[in-house]
This record gives C-alpha cells, sequence and structure tokens, in this order.
C-alpha cells in the first residue's frame, strides 16, 4: 500500500509541474511608471522565489495552476495566477499602501540593546540544518575595467549553532569569464568570499561585530521609528550614523524589523561617505591596501513556517599598492535563494567546493541555467558587460 501511495504522490507531482509554465515579467510603480528593483517574486504555498532586477523584470518557473505572489515594502501585496501570464513579457503594476504614518518612536532601553535582541531572536528563528539552492553571480573590475564575471547554481548547507553558522557549499553549475593578458590583470581578485556568501546574513556578523559590539555601539547614533498603513500592517527601522566626532571608518544603515515577532526582514548597510575619509592602511610585506568602500543588503521572509535569508546583495572596494603598481579593485555579488529543503547531511568532503572565489572553476553548464532556474535577470547593462569580457577573453592570446 506504502509503494502505491507513494507511486501517486509522484504521478501527482510531476503531472503538476509538467504542466509548469514560464513567466516573466516587468514591475513598476502603478503612479511613476519607474521600475521597481528587489521586490520579491515567489509562488504560494512553495519556497520557489526570485527577485526583481534594477529594471523591475523576473524570470519564474511556476506551475500553470500556481499563483505568482508579488511583495515590496511599502507596497500592497499582489496576487496574479500563473495562467494569466503568456509567451509575452508582462507589464505589473503595483499600488503604494495607502498613506504611510511614520513616528519617531522614544524609549527607555537603548536602541542598541533593542537591536541586539533582534539580532538575536532573528538567529534563534533560523532552522538548521538546511539546504539552500541559490543563484549566485559576481562581478570584479580593476581600475574602472571589468575583468571577471562568474555565476552559477550554488548549494549551501547550512548547520551549525545560534551564534556560528557552519556553511559547506557544492556547485551544480556554474560559467566564468575572466581575462589574465596583462600583469595588472592577473593581480586582480576579489574580497568577497564565496564561500561566506550566506553564513554572514545567518551569523548577522555584519551587526553584532561593525555595530553592536561593545568597541563599536558607542560611535553611532541610533534612531527609531515605526512605519503602518491604514490597513494596521506595522514595521518598525532602526536606523544608525556615526557621531560626528570619531574620527574612524565607520558604517551607516538601517534594519527593518516586525515588533511584534522581533524578526528582521531588510538590512541596508554602508560605509559612510562622511566617515571614509579615515580609512586605515595596512601593510603587507608585499603591498598596502585601504577600503575605500563598503556595503551590505539582505532581505529575509517568512515561508511557512521558515524564517530564510532570501536575498543579499555585497560590494567591496579596495586600493591596493606597491612600488610598482597602484589599481583600484572592487567587487559586486548578487545571491537569491530560488528554493530549500531540511538537508540530511549526507555529503562528502569531495562533493564540496573549498576555493574562495567561484570564477576560479572553470565553466562547466549543462544548459543555460542563467535563463532558468528563477535566476537574476541580467540587466541591459550588465549583459553588455558580460559580452564585452567573452569578446576580449576570445581575442586575449592563451599564455604557453
Amino acid at each position: 500500500m506504502k509503494n502505491v501511495c507513494a507511486t501517486f504522490f509522484v504521478l501527482f507531482y510531476c503531472a503538476t509541474y509538467a504542466q509548469a509554465i514560464a513567466v516573466q515579467a516587468v514591475i513598476k510603480d502603478a503612479v511613476t511608471k519607474e521600475a521597481i528593483g528587489s521586490a520579491s517574486v515567489g509562488i504560494k504555498d512553495s519556497p520557489k522565489g526570485t527577485i526583481t532586477n534594477e529594471e523591475g523584470a523576473f524570470q519564474l518557473t511556476a506551475p500553470k495552476n500556481g499563483i505568482i505572489q508579488i511583495s515590496y515594502l511599502g507596497y500592497k501585496l499582489l496576487a496574479i495566477p500563473a495562467s494569466e501570464f503568456t509567451s509575452e513579457t508582462k507589464t505589473i503594476l503595483l499600488e503604494q499602501n495607502d498613506e504611510i504614518l511614520e513616528e519617531v518612536m522614544v524609549t527607555k532601553m537603548p536602541l542598541y540593546q533593542i537591536l541586539r535582541d533582534v539580532v538575536s531572536v532573528s538567529r534563534a528563528r533560523f532552522n538548521k540544518p538546511i539546504l539552500l539552492h541559490t543563484y549566485y553571480r559576481e562581478f570584479v573590475k580593476s581600475n574602472n575595467r571589468y575583468t571577471k564575471f562568474s555565476d552559477g547554481l550554488l548549494d549551501y548547507h547550512i548547520s551549525g549553532t545560534t551564534k556560528k553558522t557552519k556553511s559547506d557549499l557544492s556547485i551544480q553549475q556554474n560559467r566564468s569569464v575572466l581575462l589574465g593578458s596583462d600583469e595588472d590583470e592577473d593581480e586582480t581578485t576579489s574580497f568577497l568570499n564565496v564561500q561566506r556568501g550566506i553564513a554572514n546574513g545567518y551569523d548577522l556578523s555584519h551587526l553584532s561585530e561593525n555595530i553592536l559590539s561593545e568597541k563599536q555601539y558607542g560611535n553611532y547614533d541610533f534612531e527609531l521609528k515605526s512605519k503602518k498603513d491604514k490597513t494596521g500592517n506595522e514595521r518598525f527601522a532602526i536606523s544608525f550614523e556615526p557621531k560626528s566626532a570619531v574620527e574612524k571608518a565607520l558604517y551607516q544603515g538601517t534594519i527593518t524589523y516586525d515588533p511584534i515577532t522581533k524578526l528582521i526582514y531588510e538590512i541596508d548597510i554602508s560605509m559612510a561617505p562622511s566617515h571614509q575619509q579615515y580609512a586605515s592602511t595596512t601593510n603587507l610585506w608585499i603591498a598596502k591596501f585601504s577600503v575605500l568602500d563598503s556595503k551590505y543588503k539582505a532581505s529575509y521572509k517568512m515561508v511557512n513556517s521558515n524564517y530564510i535569508m532570501y536575498y543579499n546583495n555585497r560590494y567591496f572596494k579596495m586600493r591596493i599598492w606597491t612600488k610598482k603598481l597602484d589599481y583600484t579593485d572592487e567587487s559586486r555579488s548578487d545571491l537569491i535563494v530560488t528554493d530549500f529543503e531540511k538537508d540530511d547531511l549526507k555529503y562528502t568532503k569531495k562533493d564540496l567546493y573549498t576555493k574562495k572565489h567561484l570564477y576560479d572553476k572553470p565553466s562547466q553548464f549543462t544548459d543555460k541555467f542563467w535563463q532558468k532556474n528563477n535566476a537574476i535577470v541580467l540587466t541591459n547593462e550588465e549583459q553588455k558587460i558580460i559580452n564585452s569580457l567573452e569578446n576580449r577573453a576570445a581575442e586575449t592570446p592563451k599564455k604557453q
């Protein structure tokens, strides 16, 4: 009987997704008609999802009888039957929530302590172990010239404790385009470790180490605001900025969270322009380097009973110089969780990718995965960059 039931379930599942359709659309503000980037797009009662790019575009594979849900902070949730989508790119207009009421809040407890509590609750709510299926991509440039691009379908095996996340990485498919003909391009590297692509978002180390530690929180001014629409939906936002008298390279940013559950939903942190001038120089035996800029964004959501990080964006800019060379490297990565499941932890070390950079792995793919699997749609500008890199790489003589 069990075998019959199992067979029926498999047939039902396959029949459902045999009718899967490709959904593609562009999301815009209903009034201004401006594109809405980083909007969350998912399938009702499913962990599968994606986000819109800077041009508001997204692509998603969904069952024909599924419901596409689109959400963005400050806008009304929109649900559209997948059957309403065709092969044409659909334009979707999102309406802003009715009158947002914003209020500055005054509390007896210091705001850094409230934020510490929010970080603690969010850390404890993550389900572990969990297997996160992701699409990851990274651009690297040196002296304002793009030199590397890589993307892939990456699986992150998340385990560990509440305070310390362990993240093991395996790669399903990937492509890498890089140049290496000139001496300075050989030195170009990324300071974004692909191994930490997920772990930082689960450790929340950007907050606990750079903002909320005993040595750091006194350098910042904090402010708490409440945002509520007419339907009663409410979010709290704690913003912080460095005190003007502190002469250190510090951060500014905003953390948005639910005041009831105390779960974080948005993190937006960047090096404060007013304090970039205080960036220190580190001396190594072969070179000197200084961090010029750093940015980090992450988005979280609840899917059924699972609280997950579903998107992050990292940006890092650094100057490196020696007696012979002086150049600036910039790296930007985007990662989106396209699906997830409970991890059985049955993988072995040989299944894992252990290098720091995805572009160190030669391209290996069986289909155009970047056009499928709910990957983040490339903007026109990003596609031009990749095309340029591919053309330059094809023209570059191979080293003997």
